[in-house]
């Protein structure tokens, strides 16, 4: 077995800022389990008179204007921690907080604060949505892949009928353009796309931020439609010492998380975070001769160390490893005996992932107006196995190194500027053909930030990057961000993204099928403008209480794209590059109200008219939902004893690919029906633990016979990849939760 490292994202040490007349600087900080102070990064600061404010930065330093209307009482709080308020003298320039996380036991009186399951933040200049730790727990919440059910935004579905695998969706095209991040830095990318949502344990995940539209140059050049941001647990800001979850459901899937911290001295700490989860009930509700969920075991391990130099320096270092098999495929099939001669179809993939990662930021001067951070990461990535008679190989090797200079002309004046390198070496066999390469990418970028406090921000970046397989990449983007009243904030943003695609792994549903794979020999990178204007409103209520809308429109262009074409001819998916256009257009709202404490609703809607050329032809994108409604309904009693959390998702027509060329038995409809999906979860909690239990798909809804042709497994129409709904009914699930910090 072979073994490597990756070594993954990154430390990007934020500029701090000089104090002045009129301006107020300062450092929030937090308390760690062995009673230090310590930094607290991205914590909120604002003045409550009239609501204008900044964030800490990731030494948890801040720098705010101040005028006479701004008043004197200032407001420090941050997502799971204890509110504080200020009186600030008016010839103050500096000031200290200290925040305590919520829970903390003072004198026998717990203190809590309700943490929002997710927000949009108001003050960065790219629209993000953040979904808190608390909203994680809203629902079951295994992996990434059951994260995003309370969101709009996002859109996860089955790639096929029978291996599990799952797939994002953004402004209505595929997760692959979208960046997948482990704390900004490339993580989920190339042959890991079909199961790499199922890699991120939703108990490791702190949170989870979504922003539309392209990212800023210093994370790459990849984004296209947006970014998703995984902010891992950290043990400096860990206060739990030891965490259990353990959840079970009726399906008899099994799932175990333990993450255990330790400080070895006021410098430096661990955190030990694993997971193992199994499926082996063999589930075919819809009675065709197939698997409903594949039978699987994973067994899932990320060791982090984290070393910090007060004012000087701060690096962490960690290795993670993943062992998987997945066996799907028809009820009875088992690999040990000759199911070919059965007649029964099978799928086996293994897979071993081996990543590690390595960040050091430092400052350059004492003030901290200058610093640099040095990222590193790579992966090595093993998955063999077979779907029926078609073999399928898999090797990926990646190598990421990223350093960034930051710094500050004056107090509105911001840049960075930094260089990278991206390795990827790819192998991939379908049976006997082959198809490899390697790219090696250095890349040089800068940006420069025009920050006019809290009401107005510019940042302006660009990047080249010079691809050894496709040439030089130029990357330019703008973010724009006004706030025209004070509580109304407008965004625009426009910029380029390129990447090269992996036409098999990132198309793995067709494997499952009896479809001939035909690829072009002359494939380009695929090249792509995104253009996005967002406003956000809000609208204070009594008692502290606000509700706030949101109203967004993104439309990407392609210069280039790979088609993948399955309306060709049923029975082959065709890949070739874009003669013609291709674009998305995505309009969405969102409304959140808290009409009375403890309660808060969300209701959404959205709207995607996603087009692409195949064979000359103008069509709409298949698999492509025109119309999402979503409503939440989230409830918390009184200290948080209870909670009751309820979702209902509509989901429009999408367009089905082509298949007038099979025999009528072997037809689909040209669009799939419109149809409902409700879950709710129940969590009890008590001092050191939580209990809870719910239910996905409470209406019972699935998709009629997913698979083509499940009768004659080896023919010539089988086709398991026209997956549009649920493949599973009602799942009822339970768990309990336990924490000693």
């Amino acid at each position: 077995m072979s073994i490597a490292i990756i070594m993954l994202p990154a430390l990007l040490m934020a500029q701090s800022h000089r104090s002045s007349p009129g301006h107020l600087h300062g450092q929030v900080k937090t308390i760690n389990d062995k009673g230090k102070e310590v930094p607290l990064p991205f914590a909120s600061i604002y003045w409550i008179k009239s609501h204008q404010g900044t964030t800490s930065d990731e030494n948890g330093q801040f720098h705010l204007p101040r005028t006479d209307s701004d008043g004197d009482i200032l407001v420090l709080s941050f997502v799971g921690y204890i509110s504080d308020t200020i009186k600030v003298e008016s010839d103050a320039t500096e000031i200290g907080a200290v925040l305590k996380p919520s829970g903390t036991t003072l004198g026998g009186v717990e203190i809590k604060e309700r943490l929002d399951g997710s927000f949009i933040s108001k003050l960065k200049p790219i629209k993000t949505e953040f979904i808190t730790e608390s909203g994680l727990r809203k629902l079951a919440c295994c992996n990434l892949s059951e994260s995003f059910e309370n969101s709009a935004t996002v859109d996860v579905g089955y790639t096929d009928a029978v291996s599990g695998a799952k797939q994002i969706q953004m402004l209505g095209l595929a997760g692959t353009y979208s960046q997948l991040m482990y704390e900004n830095m490339p993580y989920i990318r190339g042959v890991a796309a079909p199961f790499g949502l199922s890699y991120v344990p939703g108990t490791w995940m702190q949170s989870i931020q979504v922003s539309k539209g392209t990212a800023s140059v210093i994370n790459g050049y990849e984004s296209v439609t947006g970014q998703i941001n995984i902010e891992f647990k950290k043990p400096e800001h860990t206060e739990e010492r030891l965490f259990v979850n353990i959840y079970g459901n009726d399906e008899a899937r099994l799932e175990a998380n333990v993450h255990a911290k330790a400080s070895l001295n006021d410098n430096l700490s661990t955190l030990l975070l694993t997971h193992f989860s199994t499926q082996q009930s063999s589930i075919d509700h819809n009675g065709d001769g197939f698997l409903d969920a594949p039978k699987s075991h994973q067994l899932n391990l990320f060791n982090r160390w984290s070393y910090e130099k007060e004012g000087s320096m701060h690096s962490q270092f960690g290795i993670g490893i993943i062992d998987e098999e997945r066996n799907g495929g028809s009820k009875d099939w088992d690999k040990t005996t000759d199911w070919y001669d059965q007649g029964l179809y099978g799928v086996n993939l293994k897979t071993r992932r081996y990543q590690g990662f390595g960040k050091v930021g430092f400052f350059l001067d004492k003030e901290g107006h200058t610093n640099i951070g040095t990222q590193f990461s790579g992966t090595y990535h093993d998955q063999k196995g077979f779907y029926g008679l078609r073999s399928y190989e898999a090797l990926q090797k990646s190598l990421y190194a990223n350093i960034i200079l930051q710094g500050e002309i004056t107090e509105e004046h911001k840049y960075s500027a930094g260089i990278s390198y991206q390795y990827d070496d790819y192998k991939e066999t379908i049976s006997e053909l082959a198809m490899n390469r390697i790219e090696s990418v250095p890349g040089v970028f800068a940006q420069y930030t025009f920050d006019l406090a809290t009401r107005f921000t510019a940042i302006a970046g660009a990047r080249a990057d010079f691809n050894s397989e496709y040439g030089t990449f130029f990357t330019p983007r703008l973010h724009l961000r006004y706030q025209i009243l004070e509580n109304t904030t407008l965004r625009a943003s426009a910029g380029k993204g390129y990447r090269t695609a992996s036409v098999v792994s990132e198309n793995s549903g067709y494997l499952a099928s009896s479809r001939q794979f035909v690829i072009a020999d002359d494939l380009k990178a695929e090249e792509a403008w995104n253009y996005g204007i967002n406003l956000t409103q809000e609208f204070p209520l009594a008692n502290e209480r606000k509700a706030t809308i949101t109203i967004d429109f993104y439309r990407t262009d392609f210069v280039n794209q790979v088609v993948a074409d399955p309306d060709q001819n049923a029975q082959k998916i065709v890949f070739y590059n874009l003669d013609g256009k291709s674009y998305s257009n995505s309009f969405q709202t969102e409304v959140t109200v808290e009409p009375f404490k403890g309660f808060t609703t969300t209701a959404a809607f959205r709207l995607n008219d996603v087009k692409i050329t195949e064979s000359g032809t103008l069509k709409e994108k298949p698999f492509v939902s025109k119309y999402k409604g979503l409503l939440t309904l989230s409830y918390t009693t009184r200290f948080e004893k209870w909670s009751f959390d309820f979702t209902t998702q509509f989901n429009g027509a999408q367009r089905l690919p082509d298949t007038q060329g099979n025999p009528e038995e072997y037809r689909r409809d040209d669009y799939s029906p419109e149809y409902f999906i409700l879950h709710g979860q129940i969590t009890r909690r008590f001092k050191n633990f939580d209990v809870y239990a719910g239910a996905e798909n409470l209406t019972n809804y699935t998709q009629h016979h997913p698979i083509i042709g499940s009768d004659d497994p080896y023919g010539p129409y089988f086709d398991s990849s026209m997956i549009w709904g649920p493949l599973l009914g009602r799942m009822i699930y339970a768990g309990v939760r336990l924490t000693l910090n």
